[in-house]
């Protein structure tokens, strides 16, 4: 690990000469917009990777906000399903459990990501009406 990303609230970051840190409070409410750290989570993510480093994405407990990060950037970046993401976050980590604010908000950012698919085809595609 090189890179930490902490999204807990109030806890230090422990070793600072040893790891880069990006540090944002996140509440674990269902009321949180998750989906507003979504891009300063993500831009230090590819930042640490296309350095080739490894992040570790950590909270309070590590089962609901990192894990809810952490599915969102795999959606993201590998361009796939909230199904196809929690798999794989629950499949490492066993213990996940995002609350019901969170899962919702994932499920919608997908719905979002595919419009923006069907967008970004229909421009590929031109105008067909004529």
């Amino acid at each position: 690990v090189t890179h930490i990303l902490n999204v807990a609230c109030g806890v230090e970051n422990a070793f600072l000469s040893d790891f880069i840190y990006k540090s944002i409070s996140v509440l674990d409410l269902p009321e949180t917009n998750i989906l507003s750290y979504f891009p300063e989570c993500f831009e230090f993510i590819e930042q640490a990777k296309m350095k080739d480093g490894v992040v570790l994405v950590h909270c309070n407990a590590g089962v609901s906000r990192a894990a809810a990060v952490v599915i969102g950037f795999l959606m993201n970046s590998e361009e796939i399903s909230f199904t196809s993401a929690f798999s794989l976050v629950k499949n490492a980590r066993p213990s996940i459990c995002p609350n019901a604010g969170f899962m919702e908000q994932l499920r919608t950012y997908q719905v979002g990501k595919e419009s923006n698919k069907c967008d970004k085809i229909q421009k590929l595609g031109g105008d067909n009406s004529s």
